[in-house]
Parts: structure tokens; sequence; C-alpha cells
């Protein structure tokens, strides 16, 4: 099994992350997959970005979840870049390259969270079958996959997990919240882990791995996909 190399904000080293540019050239680059972060506006709109609030990646300040979507629409990004919609990045990625795209559900509170849910879940179930199969959602916010998949079952998704928890404890994680994978941090997987995840049927990945010796580690261990910061030399590792 070939482990999936995933651009995580897309190639954020070269470009600002969460940007169309981050994702054109991590796509560029041979990534056969993009991870970004969505949250919702306080009017409902989906758009794709990190932080709980714009102060750290724009020129502008405050929560998303309480600026409207024209308002973030007129930040930018460095100067020369902007907040991309769902729909911006769904169609790079996933219709345009025909790559998948890992969408992560941030927020700033559960109750924003299922609202995230609740509209990415209207907007994929417009979108056709066949590129919806290039999505998969993931989370922390455990209530909020649980409200995803039950609007939208066609699509994969995976419980973000940090450490501490057994394989068995993982694997009841993920059943409770109906994903179809588990979405680990690097320095609590072992082989036993990822063994007890394949045989419940559970997709894994990694997230946070530092360098090439831990991505050819966990290839090792049969990890599914490894959600990375960009860089050419873990690409072709």
């Amino acid at each position: 099994m070939k482990t999936v190399m995933v651009a995580h904000r897309g190639a954020q080293i070269i470009a600002p992350e969460n940007t169309v540019t981050a994702f054109r050239m991590a796509l560029k680059r041979g990534f056969k997959a993009i991870e970004c972060d969505v949250q919702s506006t306080k009017d409902g709109h989906l758009v794709i970005i990190h932080d709980e609030t714009v102060d750290r990646t724009t020129d502008g300040h405050g929560w998303v979840s309480q600026l409207t979507y024209d308002q973030i629409a007129a930040l930018t990004v460095e100067g020369v870049e902007h907040i991309p919609t769902i729909h911006q990045a769904y169609y790079e990625v996933a219709v345009k390259a025909k790559r998948k795209l890992i969408v992560e559900i941030k927020a700033d509170s559960d109750l924003h969270a299922r609202h995230t849910a609740d509209a990415l879940a209207v907007f994929l179930n417009r979108m056709p079958a066949r590129f919806r199969r290039n999505v998969e959602v993931h989370s922390f916010w455990y209530h909020a996959l649980i409200t995803f998949k039950a609007a939208c079952p066609s699509v994969l998704t995976a419980a973000i997990v940090g450490g501490g928890f057994t394989g068995p404890q993982i694997i009841d994680i993920a059943r409770a919240t109906g994903a179809n994978g588990v979405s680990l941090n690097f320095e609590f997987i072992s082989p036993k882990i990822v063994r007890e995840c394949h045989q419940s049927k559970l997709f894994v990945d990694a997230w946070a791995i530092p360098d090439g010796t831990v991505l050819q580690r966990l290839r090792r261990f049969g990890i599914n996909a490894i959600v990375e910061n960009f860089t050419g030399k873990m690409l072709k590792a």
C-alpha cells in the first residue's frame, strides 16, 4: 500500500497558507492530496482559514464566526492573496485537478462547528458524486462530525485524535462519530495501533511529522496518508 502525501494547508512553506496559490503550487509539485481548513462566517458562508480569528494571517482583526463574508472577502493575506471560499478550494483540487481535498472543520465553539458542518454538508450534497468522492472531512469537533455524517453519508470522514489513547479507545472514538478513519499525531502512533484500526476497517492518517526519518517509519507501519508541511524533500523521501 502506498502512503498518500498530503500538503498541509497547501504549499504553505512557499506560499500563503490556505490560499488558492498554495493549493496550485502543491499540486504542481506532485501532491496527490491537499488539506485545508473551513469555517462558517457570521452570515453562513464557508471560508478557508485555520485560526478562529483572522488576525494572524490577514490584515484584519476579529473572530471568523463574528465577521460577514463581505468583511472577510475584503481582507488580504500577505498583501496579495485573499481567503478562498469552500467552492474555490473544491474546484481547484477536487474538480479541476481531480485530486483529494481533505477539509478540516475548524471552529471557536461546538455550536460554530456544527453550523460549519451543516453548511458543508449542504454544499457537498449539491456537488456531482464523481467529484464529491474526492473529498474527505476531518475534525477534532466530534459533534460536528456526527452532524456532517448524518447529513452527507457519502463523504468519508475522519476523527482527529491527539495523544494518550490506546487502539481500542481510538476505534471507539471513530465508531461514536461514524467516522471512516482516524487522523493521529505521529508521536502516539505504533504498528499495533495502525493494525488494530485497519482490522476495524478504519483508514489511518498521521500529522505533525517533523522529518523524513519519521516519514519512512510511518510508511513501514502502513499509514494510509501523511499530512505534512510542504517540503520537496519529504514528498520524494
